[in-house]
């Protein structure tokens, strides 16, 4: 910060002690925050989430395949998935509330998402898979 001060007023003095002065109190305050933010326990869980992937497109011969997933879903499934059924091409998914809640945002008919039981925990998550109706999931 320092630095930025010392930038914006150039060579001027008028005011620089009273800036780089006010600054001292300003960070102060801003390491308090994130030592506070930092010493709170996570207050959103991961969660397991149910993706279904979208079919590939057909192609022609000469065109080349092309992934529906977006690079940041394909991603996720690589990094988070814990459980998976090749015949429904679904996929269960470990993830951080943030990673969840983004990946529920963009749902869609072609890859409908959806939080895998969040009252009944003590199921494994590969039968929690082969029971999600991802069929009958309607979106609003």
């Amino acid at each position: 910060m320092y630095t930025v001060v010392s930038d914006a007023f150039g060579r001027r003095r008028k005011g620089k002690p009273e800036a780089h002065a006010a600054f001292r109190p300003l960070t102060a305050d801003w390491i308090r925050q994130a030592r506070e933010e930092a010493g709170r326990p996570a207050t959103a869980p991961w969660q397991l989430v149910a993706v279904k992937a979208p079919a590939l497109p057909r192609t022609r011969h000469s065109e080349p395949e092309r992934d529906p997933l977006t690079p940041w879903e394909a991603s996720v499934i690589a990094t988070y998935q814990v459980a998976f059924n090749r015949q429904a091409s679904t996929t269960a998914l470990l993830v951080p509330h943030l990673v969840a809640e983004q990946l529920l945002a963009c749902a869609s008919d072609d890859m409908p998402v959806q939080r895998l039981a969040p009252d009944s925990g003590a199921l494994p998550a590969e039968v929690l898979l082969e029971q999600w109706d991802h069929e009958g999931l309607t979106r609003s």
